[in-house]
């Protein structure tokens, strides 16, 4: 395994260590999301580690740039949240944030390809828990699609994510 990716699994484990994921280690859902980027590369793999850290943890910007560079870390910016307390209003927000990116940037392509494979891993992870999450990410679905998507990018995710959120429909 790669050393840079190593190092950013083992930051992002240490930084989310009191985390849960459900009932879970928050890691299963950092694994969760590496594996679906993974066939994108390393940097992908790293950002899909990293990509809560800034989010839900002390870290800055600064320290992420200093580890990892400034790809990996404006990546991670792309992705992050703000500190809004509505939902609604955080996802209106970063999906804003996300729709203005560049293809031609290699950050935003990272972050628009690991934003695809965290919503993923957590539709995935919705089809165990409690009923409200699925809503939740079926009712966000169009405005999310709309921010994040790009043709011909991790176009098997997509296909993944649209059929999930779909199949409820029908039932």
């Amino acid at each position: 395994m790669n050393n840079r990716y190593l190092k950013a699994r083992t930051l992002a484990r240490a930084k989310h260590k009191t985390q849960k994921y459900g009932d879970r280690p928050y890691y299963v859902h950092l694994d969760a999301v590496t594996r679906l980027a993974s066939p994108f590369g390393t940097n992908a793999m790293i950002a899909a580690q990293l990509h809560d850290v800034l989010e839900d943890t002390e870290t800055s910007l600064e320290e992420l740039a200093a580890d990892f560079g400034y790809v990996i870390a404006d990546a991670v910016c792309y992705m992050t949240d703000g500190k809004l307390k509505d939902r609604r209003a955080r996802k209106e927000q970063v999906n804003t944030r996300l729709a203005s990116l560049d293809l031609s940037e290699e950050s935003a392509r990272i972050a628009l390809i690991v934003k695809a494979c965290d919503r993923l891993a957590n539709v995935r992870a919705s089809l165990h828990s409690p009923e409200k999450y699925f809503s939740m990410y079926q009712q966000e679905h169009p405005a999310f699609k709309q921010a994040v998507y790009r043709k011909g990018l991790c176009e098997a995710i997509w296909w993944e994510l649209d059929n999930l959120l779909r199949l409820s429909e029908a039932s």
